[in-house]
């Protein structure tokens, strides 16, 4: 069913072409855009207003096609036509997603640089800091090895008593107990060990490893193995 007002009707005389916007504007563009922004403001309705477009195309078929047309839409040009672009800016709308993606580049750029920024500070921060931790381990009396001299021998001879001794793979600390019946040095990995020994008689009769690790070598030939 068609509009009372000839809505319908004047829909239906528009082309496809021209309400989807494909092509250029045809004469029933022009004609309906100047209909609607200046005469449907005068109080028309549609019928008067399909009748005066029939009137108009007849005219134009009669006489220069399109130059009617145009002639009206520049003389009296609609209150919104300083609104249009001759020629539109080029955009980015016909990548949908993809536009929006390029358009963020530069900052994912700058946010991806100042992540491997501080990633980078922080593994050389934690490098830096093992390291030092390392070394305060390593040299936990940093006063006291400053009064050792260079070159100071670093083995260590017991022959009878109980001790508590301390092992050190770094100067200026002991790497080597000598013992009657055997020496004692760090294992393989270790770099720090504390023990109790004690030697009776010529004899190592106790070994106890309190932190770190030991291994021994034996010297006499009736020496019995106590690690």
């Amino acid at each position: 069913m068609s509009d009372p007002d000839g809505r319908d009707d004047l829909s239906a005389l528009e082309p496809i072409a021209s309400r989807s916007g494909a092509f250029s504007p045809s004469p029933s563009d022009s004609l309906r855009e100047t209909l609607d922004d200046e005469d449907i403001q005068s109080g028309m309705s549609m019928a008067e207003l399909k009748a005066q477009l029939e009137r108009e195309r007849e005219a134009t078929a009669k006489g220069n096609g399109l130059v009617a047309f145009e002639l009206r839409r520049n003389a009296r040009p609609g209150s919104r036509d300083d609104e249009l672009l001759d020629a539109p800016p080029r955009g980015e709308h016909h990548l949908g997603r993809l536009g929006g993606w390029n358009a963020g580049r530069r900052s994912r750029q700058l946010i991806a640089a100042g992540l491997g920024l501080a990633m980078l500070a922080g593994i050389v921060a934690i490098v830096r800091y093992e390291r030092e931790i390392g070394h305060r381990r390593l040299h936990p009396l940093p006063e006291v090895e400053a009064t050792i001299a260079p070159g100071t021998p670093r083995e260590m001879s017991l022959s009878e008593g109980k001790f508590r001794v301390g092992l050190g793979r770094e100067a200026p600390a002991i790497n080597v107990v000598h013992l009657p019946d055997r020496d004692l040095t760090l294992a393989p990995g270790a770099d720090k060990a504390q023990f109790k020994i004690e030697v009776i008689e010529g004899r190592t009769t106790k070994i106890q490893v309190l932190t770190g690790e030991i291994q021994e070598s034996l010297r006499a030939a009736d020496a019995e193995p106590l690690l």
